[in-house]
């Protein structure tokens, strides 16, 4: 099964495709996805771009290579596990919001293969990534604060390292359906900011938000340190946005600036809305 067969395969599984413009549903047409006024191509690679305003991805294609070695070398395995436990039982449908190069998605419905899903982010580098990896899902580049999706699609949401878009989320969670936060804890990449001379990450309010405007109904902390040599420490050093601020000679020098390990400590929250 070619790209864009996959992507209609995963859009039949989960049926609840709409158009962006004026809400009705999306129903193949050759190539094409049409809702009866517009049309929207799904490519060769098996994506499809539903934004209506042109867009400059701050990633780039490095980035998301760098990213690809990263988790190859198995980072964020432990984050993986944290998230299987999270996922509730039973046959769900994920959305991954942000999803970057589907990393965590594919390996979520390799290991449940009862799930279907369904990635979108708006970098088109992260979307043409994500439909190389091996599962059949909906990869979509799209806003995420106005996604192609029906109203109570899903049973599940992640939102990964990503800024998020609560409205939305709660209108395309089905009822019980949960949300699953995760975000920086206090020494996440603790050694690229000592290099760089950067204080620990401070919280951003994420949990306290989430405390006062959801109902959190199980969290976890992953912190692991991550022995790292020279080429996986150049690899975290290029894929994280937090040195999206460098120029490529200040970049160069940090990856030239080693250190033995990296330290992964994420705060995760499983939460409801309603």
């Amino acid at each position: 099964m070619d790209g864009r067969e996959r992507f209609f395969a995963a859009a039949d599984a989960l049926g609840c495709l709409v158009c962006p413009k004026c809400g009705h549903p999306l129903v193949r047409a050759g190539d094409n996805l049409s809702c009866g006024s517009h049309l929207w191509n799904v490519n060769r690679r098996g994506t499809v771009n539903v934004l209506s305003f042109p867009h400059r991805d701050a990633y780039d294609a490095e980035l998301f290579a760098a990213r690809r070695q990263v988790f190859r070398a198995g980072c964020y395995l432990p984050v993986l596990e944290a998230l299987e436990d999270l996922l509730p039982a039973g046959p769900q449908r994920i959305l991954d919001a942000g999803c970057g190069e589907g990393w965590y998605l594919s390996r979520l419905l390799a290991d449940r293969p009862e799930c279907s899903g369904a990635g979108a982010d708006l970098s088109r580098d992260a979307i043409h990534a994500a439909a190389a990896q091996p599962c059949t899902a909906l990869w979509c580049v799209a806003d995420l604060r106005r996604l192609p999706f029906a109203d109570g699609s899903f049973t599940c949401v992640l939102d990964i390292l990503t800024p998020a878009s609560y409205g939305e989320f709660r209108r395309l969670l089905a009822p019980g359906g949960c949300l699953i936060k995760v975000w920086p804890a206090e020494e996440y990449l603790r050694e690229i900011r000592e290099a760089r001379g950067l204080p620990l990450y401070r919280d951003a309010g994420v949990g306290g938000w989430l405390g006062q405007h959801a109902r959190i109904d199980a969290q976890r902390r992953v912190t692991v340190r991550v022995p790292v040599g020279p080429a996986l420490w150049a690899a975290f050093v290029t894929m994280t946005p937090l040195n999206q601020d460098l120029t490529a000679e200040e970049k160069r020098r940090l990856i030239h600036m080693p250190r033995e390990r990296v330290t992964v400590d994420l705060n995760l929250a499983r939460c409801r809305f309603g």
